[in-house]
């Protein structure tokens, strides 16, 4: 039994330098404050043309239940939401409060993500992504590259703890069940109907079609490249669990899945673009032995050339 619980905190809680999950933190905040921050005029218009939900979530439904829609529910209230929401996610940009900054940012951005949800379209793209902005209030996000740690003169080498990987860990085995159930909703919906590719290029044709997208077009009019599109798509999803216990394919399967997601992107416009933002994080700080060992490598090669031009050239 002590050995299970010794595997299983060697995996969540490693020993990791907190700058990684510093990097984390402002990448996906800035990638929040920049291209997903919500548009606060689409909010004030369904506030204003629609005096009840169609299909109200969760989060929304509890809001409900403290405080009458009447009185949270208005142009006035979603306003001053937006620009804490705001302020926040700068604070938690730049470190400063950052577990109170990063709690009120994630907290603000569930509410848009729900009210907005809460007129009956709804999506799954932004679901796994606001749960890591949420983790990055109970982890030690602000422990390095951030105020709070300039004003503890926390600088120097940067600063280790077994507290700073597991936000990105959980965000791993998230995405692995997201992709698993759309996988298997996929063979069991559609069964080996799925890659004969007929499938791929009626729904390719359709999307591209009513979005505008050429390369979607293109590519309903290739039927091999959509029976080999289908199987790498049937493959990804189903499989992708397996870099979450064997890490060497740990790159492999990341790379694919920012390839898979510019493919659905290009081809029919399924912007899943925070799916490709932490599939980037995994890459970079999950699976780090891949790009650290060849820079590593990259570097030994230049130092020799780098004495033998100095060597050459002599001081200037």
């Amino acid at each position: 039994m002590k050995q299970w619980i010794a595997r299983w905190e060697a995996y969540w809680f490693p020993t990791t330098p907190v700058v990684d999950l510093a990097l984390c933190r402002i990448i996906a905040v800035a990638s929040q404050l920049t291209f997903f921050f919500p548009s606060l005029d689409e909010h004030l218009n369904l506030l204003r043309k629609n005096p009840v939900f169609i299909e109200p979530q969760v989060l929304i439904r509890a809001i409900a239940a403290v405080v009458p829609r009447g009185e949270f529910f208005t142009p006035s209230v979603f306003t001053a939401l937006y620009w804490v929401t705001a302020i926040a996610g700068v604070a938690a940009l730049i470190g400063l409060a950052t577990r109170v900054a990063a709690f009120v940012f994630a907290l603000g951005t569930w509410i848009f993500v729900s009210h907005l949800f809460s007129y009956g379209d709804r999506h799954h793209t932004e679901a796994i992504f606001c749960i890591f902005l949420l983790l990055l209030a109970f982890s030690p996000s602000g422990d390095a590259l951030s105020v709070d740690a300039y004003l503890r003169r926390r600088r120097g080498r940067p600063r280790v703890a077994d507290t700073a990987i597991w936000p990105l860990k959980l965000v791993h085995v998230l995405l692995g069940l997201s992709y698993f159930s759309a996988g298997m909703s996929k063979l069991i919906t559609g069964g080996p109907r799925w890659l004969n590719g007929y499938t791929l290029q009626n729904h390719a044709f359709q999307d591209a079609v009513y979005r505008g997208f050429p390369v979607g077009m293109w590519l309903a009019q290739h039927h091999h490249l959509a029976i080999l599109l289908s199987v790498f798509t049937i493959f990804f999803e189903v499989f992708f669990f397996v870099s979450l216990f064997v890490p060497w394919t740990q790159p492999l399967f990341f790379m694919g899945g920012l390839l898979f997601h510019i493919g659905l992107y290009a081809t029919g416009g399924y912007d899943f673009f925070q799916h490709m933002v932490l599939l980037v994080l995994l890459l970079l700080f999950v699976a780090p032995p891949w790009w650290r060992t060849w820079l590593g490598r990259y570097l030994e090669v230049l130092r020799p050339r780098s004495r033998r031009a100095a060597q050459v050239h002599g001081p200037s």
